[in-house]
């Protein structure tokens, strides 16, 4: 088993996004990603963001390399968070608060395939 955590400053990734904008938001996440965080409402908003971004971050880190974040999607499921790479869901969990965000994620043995490229 393969374990990543990651932490994310809130006012950093505002600050972050801010300077980036609509771009930095299409590069990251995806279209189902932005309508659930757009569902909130003030600093809620970017927490969602932030927390997803955490998460992703995690992933890769468990993964033992990058991919394109935009190919990884945080979706809220019927019992918690789900983490969706390439077709395969993988245990997330994730928590924020009004100035940080952490996630951690599990690959389970043996690792996709996918990880084992490059």
């Amino acid at each position: 088993m393969r374990i990543g955590i990651d932490l994310v400053e809130i006012p950093r990734f505002q600050a972050f996004l801010s300077r980036r904008g609509e771009q930095a938001l299409q590069r990251l996440f995806s279209p189902r990603e932005l309508a659930y965080a757009q569902k909130a409402q003030g600093e809620l908003f970017v927490q969602r963001l932030a927390v997803r971004f955490a998460a992703k971050e995690a992933f890769c880190k468990a993964l033992g390399r990058g991919v394109p974040l935009r190919e990884i999607e945080v979706l809220p499921g019927e019992h918690g968070p789900r983490l969706i790479w390439r077709g395969q869901e993988f245990p997330v969990s994730l928590t924020h608060t009004a100035t940080v965000a952490a996630a951690v994620v599990l690959i389970p043995s043996p690792a996709p395939e996918a990880a084992r490229e490059g």
